[in-house]
């Protein structure tokens, strides 16, 4: 049986194997420059820059053919990162009725200034005006004269219908249909 046909290894010996370009600092600098002005440089162009650099235009081919790619490489993934910064701020809108939990408060005991007050019962006005209607009929004189006690004095003392009547007059919002007629 005859062995399985492989590839001249003289052959892979007479390859040769191509010297990296390395470029000092002058070169790049002109090279960088011409592209900057024009990414695709024409043949006279191209003539100048082997003169000037002392590069060979095989070089010069490849370095501008790399750079285009890098360059439109970078502008896809910037594009790339602005879709995903714009999706990840509209994803955030969403979330502008969620209700955020906070850390444990800090305590800025410098910022105060004057005394601390302790409020022992505090009844808002709502809650006087519901239990007044809900006492009953025989409690309701007075509460009604503790409601009425917003004058200057302090308290209305003992308040006829009358006394409504006028005191209701002076208040520009009141309805008519709330005013109580002296005959009630």
């Amino acid at each position: 049986r005859p062995p399985a046909p492989r590839p001249p290894a003289h052959k892979a010996a007479e390859k040769t194997t191509r010297v990296r370009t390395v470029l000092n600092e002058k070169q790049l600098h002109t090279l960088r420059t011409c592209y900057a002005a024009n990414p695709r440089p024409d043949a006279l162009m191209k003539e100048q820059l082997v003169e000037m650099t002392g590069l060979s235009p095989r070089v010069i081919r490849v370095w501008f053919q790399n750079k285009r790619c890098k360059d439109k490489k970078k502008s896809i993934l910037m594009k790339q990162l602005q879709q995903q910064q714009h999706n990840d701020k509209t994803s955030l809108q969403g979330l502008t009725g969620t209700p955020l939990v906070a850390g444990s408060p800090i305590r800025h005991e410098s910022a105060v200034q004057g005394s601390a007050v302790e409020v022992q019962t505090y009844q808002p006005p709502w809650k006087a005006l519901s239990e007044f209607a809900l006492q009953s009929d025989l409690e309701q004189p007075a509460a009604f004269q503790q409601l009425v006690s917003f004058s200057e004095s302090g308290s209305l003392g003992t308040s006829s219908g009358s006394d409504v009547t006028s005191l209701s007059s002076q208040l520009p919002d009141t309805p008519n249909s709330m005013v109580p007629s002296p005959a009630e």
